[in-house]
């Protein structure tokens, strides 16, 4: 049996160590602990699309955990659908790569389409849908093999690389690659300035604007990069609430390995 030296040992744990931190960390986490205010310091609030103010905070059932989750509450005429917005454009670069990880669920079939996210500040109809056939799609382009199922939490990750290509993942598990613009802050610039990302209401322009289903969030994470494969299978489907004393050391961690991250990755680049 090979002995290894202690010091040896210690330096292949802080090797180990620091590989593991400087793993992709979001620039922000929502986590709807009662609260749309993100866990990164510094990071937007989002934005509650409630026309008719019937959205709110309820507790819920999420992989077997017990939490508050945001139910958004609208109607299937567009000035009426309800949902999320945040604003990017302090927390992404200027490019049109990112990653956006979901844990929601809509609550039964209201539509043929149901609007998962989009870019455009609602004003197209490009965006990822469930399609009719209860799969993911990008708008107009493609979709993937495994069926959403209603009334139950899906980890849907969708990844842009800014190339044109769009990635997505449900559960961890790979759906599909395309080749497409839809998801390009770039292509929406005049319409969208402050790069702003909307979360199930649907556009309120042009066609399809009926693509909508009431439902429920227990996560949103934001990333600056697109996610390989590999680390959208290694994030935790739903990260424990923090606990209020160890809250402040987590932000500060957070930003550092955060900021180390996508450093790294743009030099990769």
């Amino acid at each position: 049996m090979k002995i290894v030296p202690f010091a040896v040992s210690l330096g292949l744990a802080a090797v180990a160590a620091n590989a593991h931190a400087a793993a992709p960390a979001p620039v922000a986490t929502w986590g709807f602990n009662n609260t749309l205010a993100a866990n990164e310091a510094g990071a937007p609030a989002l934005t509650a699309i409630d026309p008719l103010g019937a959205s709110g905070f309820v507790m819920d059932t999420v992989f077997g955990e017990s939490r508050w989750v945001w139910r958004f509450d609208g109607n299937r005429t567009p000035s009426e659908q309800a949902g999320l917005s945040v604003d990017t454009s302090g927390l992404l670069d200027g490019d049109n790569a990112y990653s956006v990880d979901i844990v929601f669920q809509f609550e039964s079939n209201d539509s043929t389409w149901e609007h998962v996210l989009g870019v455009s500040n609602r004003q197209s109809d490009n965006a990822l849908y469930v399609e009719p056939g209860n799969h993911l799609q990008v708008w107009p382009t493609g979709g993937g093999p495994t069926a959403f199922t209603f009334g139950e939490y899906h980890r849907v990750t969708m990844t842009n690389r800014g190339d044109g290509t769009v990635t997505a993942y449900m559960d961890g598990i790979f759906q599909f690659d395309l080749t497409t613009t839809s998801m390009d802050f770039s292509a929406y610039a005049a319409a969208n300035p402050s790069r702003l990302i909307h979360f199930f209401a649907d556009n309120l322009t042009g066609g399809g604007q009926s693509e909508f289903a009431d439902g429920r969030v227990a996560l949103i994470r934001l990333y600056d990069i697109e996610l390989s494969g590999g680390e959208v299978g290694e994030l935790p489907p739903l990260p424990a609430v923090p606990e209020p004393g160890s809250l402040a050391m987590m932000l500060a961690g957070g930003a550092l390995v955060a900021a180390v991250s996508r450093r790294r990755r743009k030099q990769a680049v």
